[in-house]
């Protein structure tokens, strides 16, 4: 799960929510569609942004609102309570929701890769091997352990909790190097600095592969004929947006600058490089069950699970096309 959910962004996101939803105007034909982010607009979402704004969900038939969250841990809840049709989430929250008995599946992949990283701009260091002796920003929720103990440096570097001020204790040099930053978000603001960051996603750093944002159904809603084939309008609809959006990244960049507050700057660099990431071995939108439930097992072993949870009953590929199975 994104490890910045400060109360500044919070506040951030509630402000803008009102704004987010004129600016993703709906398509006013169709079937009526509420889609919920993770986090206010950003490149991730480009998909769903790029579909929506060239006119691909109201081709599906589909008049589809997308809503920044005011409370960044709602999205899921709002699914599984039927107030919201769809959600963005992270892999690891379903997994959670599945423990609470909580009726969400994910049903295609927004990001198939992780983004939470090890970064670190103290020359000396190039690789989590120089960590070792070095002193690590953690923002101090339970994951933060369990990465540390699969890169091998729970015990071998001094741990820091900073809570959400990650980067300014990095600046600062406070710390030698931070866990719970993304590569496309951070990274990028590092390098619009003058910096030139080591970065080491989590998943070389021992933890399994995951993706990092999911769509998410209503589990239950599935049973029904019409939700049913609903989401798969929709999912196929977002799917064709994403591989749009990465064949035209001069295309995706100006619907961004539409549909976010971010600098341009930093969407002039963030934005290339989350395209990259937003298609996996078998292209976009695709999740591997097995996968999935490696990791689950990971977090398992890491005590993040009390009880192991299977795959399946998290996440589907029965909207996904043939190249995903």
């Amino acid at each position: 799960m994104r490890n910045r959910l400060v109360v500044a962004a919070i506040v951030l996101a509630a402000a803008v929510a009102s704004a987010t939803v004129a600016l993703a105007a709906r398509t006013g034909s169709g079937d009526h569609v509420d889609v919920t982010l993770d986090w206010t607009p950003n490149p991730d979402h480009v998909g769903l942004y790029y579909a929506q704004q060239t006119g691909l969900f109201a081709k599906a038939g589909l008049d589809v609102a997308i809503h920044a969250p005011s409370d960044p841990t709602a999205p899921l809840k709002l699914v599984g309570a039927g107030r919201s049709d769809f959600a963005v989430s992270y892999e690891q929250e379903l997994f959670f929701a599945a423990a609470k008995q909580l009726p969400v599946v994910a049903v295609a992949a927004l990001v198939p890769h992780p983004l939470n990283s090890f970064m670190s701009i103290d020359p000396n260091v190039h690789t989590l091997a120089d960590l070792r002796g070095k002193t690590i920003g953690i923002t101090g929720v339970p994951s933060d352990d369990a990465t540390l103990k699969s890169a091998g440096l729970a015990g071998k570097a001094k741990v820091v909790t900073v809570g959400y001020n990650l980067l300014p204790a990095l600046l600062s040099h406070r710390v030698d190097a931070v866990l719970g930053v993304y590569r496309n978000v951070e990274g990028v603001q590092l390098q619009l600095r003058g910096l030139h960051p080591t970065i080491v996603p989590v998943d070389h750093a021992g933890v399994p592969t995951y993706d990092e944002l999911v769509l998410v159904a209503n589990e239950k809603r599935l049973a029904d004929p019409a939700y049913r084939a609903e989401a798969q309008r929709f999912v196929t609809a977002f799917l064709a947006g994403t591989a749009a959006a990465r064949s035209h990244p001069a295309k995706a960049l100006s619907v961004l600058k539409k549909v976010t507050a971010s600098d341009a700057k930093f969407l002039g660099l963030a934005t290339p490089l989350t395209l990259r990431l937003l298609a996996g071995p078998h292209g976009v939108g695709c999740v591997n069950v097995a996968e999935w439930q490696r990791f689950g097992n990971w977090m398992k072993a890491r005590g993040l699970l009390k009880h192991r949870v299977v795959a399946a009953r998290v996440v589907t590929t029965r909207f996904l096309p043939r190249r995903c199975r």
